[in-house]
C-alpha cells in the first residue's frame, strides 16, 4: 500500500521481491477426491497420473496471461519445475490455503491429501517419466480468461493509467455508467487487473447522487483521485478484490438489484513498484433473472488503535460486536498487511460456550481470500463476534517491508498495518434486518471519529482502505442519508418481490426518523 520514497523502503522492495515472487512461483494445487492407486510394480507417469492432477487443480492460474509466472500445460514445463513443485507441496507452502483445518468448512478448500503429495514425490524421485502420450487427458478449455465464464457486461478502462516509478500510492475512482436490462439482477462480479504487480486492491461501489460523474468530467481525464470510495460499497464479495482473490458468485437465493440511474464506481489502489508501470483494468458483471429471496449485511470488525514498536513479535489487535439478532454467517473476509501473522474469528455464545469460525495462523498478504462457509453458521441473538489478530514487526519476519524494523501505525499504506474482518451475515428473521443495519451505521460513525483522532495524533496517513471503507471523519449528514437510502433501497426491492409482511416492515422503515450524528 505504500509509496516508496526512501532508500529504506526501496531496499525493502528488493527484499520483498524475493518474498513475494518466490511464493507465487509455486503452483496452486487444490485437493480432489480422486487418487490414483498404483501397483507395486508400476510408478507414476506424467501422462497418466500427474497431468490430470495439474489440469484439474493448477492450470487455472498456471497458464499464459494469468497470475502464475509460468505455465504447467505441457510436460516440458512441468518437468522443468518438477523438483520445486515436489518440495513446495511437501512443505505445504502450496496450495495457497491458509485456514487451519478443523476451524470452519469453506467452499473451494485447497488441501492436498497425503497420498497426492506422495504421488508427486514418487514421480519426481523416479526421474519424472512422461509415460504413454495416449493416456494424456484432453487439454483444458478456458473461456476468454474469465474464471466464471463469459460475463454479461464487460467494462475496460478506456485508456491505461500511467503510474510513476516512485511516490505515494494512488487511489483512483473511475465512474462506470451502468444500466441493467429490465428484470435482471447482479449475481457476481469479476475484476481483472492488467498489471498485478501494482494493483494493491480494487473496490466496487454504487453512486446514486451523480457526484462522481460530475467530478470525473472536471479535468477531461478518466477518473479522479479520492482516498474514500466515491459511493457506497457493494454488498458482500461483489465489492472487493485483493491479491489471491477468486471471484465467488452470491449464494443461491441472493442477487443484487441495481437502481435505475446509478453509476458503478471502481476504485483502484495502485502502489509504485520502483519503475514506471501502467494499468488498464477490466470488470465483468454476471446477471441473473432470479430475484433475491433474502439480503446480506456486512458486519465490520476493525481495530484502529495500532501502534507496533520495532522488534515486537506478537503485537495483538482486537475488536468485537454483540449481535442483537439471530443471524447466519455466510462468509468471512480477513485483511491485514505484511506484518500480519495470525487472525482468529470466534463466536462467543450467550451460554458461555465458544466456536472458532476462522483461524489463520500463517497469514500471507499475497493470498487474501473471501471464505464462504459450505453451510451458513447460525448464531443466536446476543452472540459476541470477536476478531483477534497478531502482528510480527521483528527482523525475523520475512514479510516485513522494512529490513530494519520501524514503528508501524494504523494506515492504508503497505508500510502501515491494519486488522479487519468483514463478516457477511443474513438475518434469520428478515424483519430484523433494519436492526442490524442501524447497529452497523452507529458503529460506522464511531469508527469515523476514531480515525479522525488517529490522524490528529499523527498515527496514520489520510485515506481509506479495504478494511476501513468508511468515512475518515464522522459521517456527514449527506453520507448518512445516502447510506440510509441504500439500506432502504434493498428492503424496498425485497418487499416488491416478497409479500405484504415485508412490505409493511419496509413502510415502517421509510417513515422512521433517522438520528444524524454530526461532528
Amino acid at each position: 500500500m505504500a509509496g516508496r520514497t526512501s532508500n529504506r523502503l526501496l531496499h525493502s522492495d528488493k527484499r520483498e521481491v524475493w518474498a513475494v515472487r518466490s511464493v507465487p512461483i509455486v503452483f496452486a494445487v487444490i485437493a480432489t477426491s480422486s487418487c490414483v492407486t498404483l501397483s507395486a510394480e508400476e510408478g507414476p507417469t506424467y501422462c497418466r497420473d500427474i497431468a490430470p492432477l495439474l489440469i484439474n487443480n493448477c492450470v487455472t492460474c498456471h497458464r499464459p496471461g494469468e497470475v502464475a509466472p509460468f505455465s504447467l500445460l505441457t510436460y516440458k514445463n512441468v518437468r522443468k519445475h518438477g523438483r520445486l513443485i515436489a518440495e513446495i507441496v511437501k512443505s505445504k507452502i502450496m496450495p495457497p490455503w491458509r485456514p487451519v483445518a478443523g476451524y470452519g468448512e469453506f467452499l473451494g478448500e485447497r488441501r492436498l491429501k497425503e497420498e497426492q503429495v506422495a504421488l508427486i514425490q514418487k514421480w519426481v524421485q523416479a526421474g519424472m517419466p512422461e509415460g504413454d502420450r495416449k493416456e494424456l487427458p484432453e487439454p483444458p478449455k478456458f473461456s476468454s480468461g474469465w474464471h466464471l465464464g463469459n460475463p454479461d457486461i464487460v467494462f475496460t478502462m478506456p485508456e491505461p493509467y500511467q503510474l510513476p516509478a516512485e511516490g505515494a500510492d494512488v487511489l483512483l475512482n473511475l465512474v462506470i455508467p451502468l444500466e441493467l436490462p429490465a428484470g435482471k439482477f447482479i449475481r457476481a462480479v469479476e475484476f481483472r487487473p492488467s498489471n498485478r504487480r501494482i494493483v494493491h486492491h480494487a473496490v466496487l461501489g454504487m453512486d446514486r447522487t451523480g457526484s462522481g460523474r460530475t467530478r470525473d468530467k472536471s479535468d477531461g481525464r478518466p477518473g479522479f483521485p479520492q482516498a474514500s470510495l466515491a459511493g457506497v460499497l457493494l454488498p458482500g464479495n461483489l465489492g472487493i478484490w485483493t491479491p489471491g482473490w477468486e471471484p465467488v458468485p452470491l449464494p443461491d437465493g441472493f442477487a443484487f438489484p441495481w437502481p435505475k440511474g446509478t453509476d458503478l464506481i471502481l476504485q483502484l489502489h495502485l502502489s509504485p513498484s520502483g519503475k514506471p508501470e501502467s494499468e488498464q483494468s477490466t470488470v465483468g458483471i454476471y446477471l441473473t433473472d432470479q430475484p433475491p429471496s433474502n439480503f446480506m449485511i456486512d458486519i465490520y470488525l476493525e481495530d484502529l488503535r495500532i501502534d507496533i514498536p520495532p522488534g515486537e513479535k506478537a503485537y495483538r489487535t482486537r475488536d468485537s460486536v454483540t449481535l442483537p439478532a439471530e443471524v447466519d454467517v455466510v462468509g468471512l473476509y480477513p485483511h491485514m498487511h505484511r506484518l500480519g501473522k495470525e487472525v482468529k474469528v470466534t463466536a462467543r455464545f450467550p451460554d458461555g460456550t465458544e466456536k472458532i469460525l476462522l483461524w489463520i495462523n500463517d497469514w500471507n498478504f499475497n493470498w487474501q481470500m473471501y471464505y464462504q462457509n459450505v453451510k451458513p453458521v447460525r448464531l443466536p441473538p446476543n452472540t459476541e463476534l470477536v476478531m483477534e489478530c497478531i502482528h510480527d514487526n521483528s527482523a525475523e519476519n520475512p514479510n516485513n517491508p522494512s529490513i530494519i524494523p520501524q514503528r508501524v501505525e494504523w494506515g492504508d499504506q503497505t508500510h502501515n498495518e491494519m486488522a479487519v474482518v468483514i463478516a457477511q451475515v443474513v438475518p434469520v428473521n428478515k424483519s430484523e434486518g433494519s436492526m442490524l443495519w442501524t447497529m452497523e451505521s452507529d458503529r460506522e460513525s464511531e469508527k469515523g471519529k476514531e480515525r479522525e483522532k488517529a490522524r490528529t495524533r499523527g498515527k496514520s496517513t489520510s485515506g481509506i482502505t479495504l478494511g476501513s471503507m468508511r468515512a475518515t471523519k464522522p459521517l456527514s449528514r449527506r453520507r448518512r442519508r445516502e447510506r440510509f437510502l441504500f439500506c432502504r433501497h434493498q428492503l424496498t426491492a425485497f418487499a416488491a418481490i416478497h409479500g405484504e409482511a415485508t412490505r409493511r416492515h419496509c413502510a415502517r422503515l421509510k417513515s422512521s426518523r433517522v438520528t444524524i450524528q454530526t461532528a
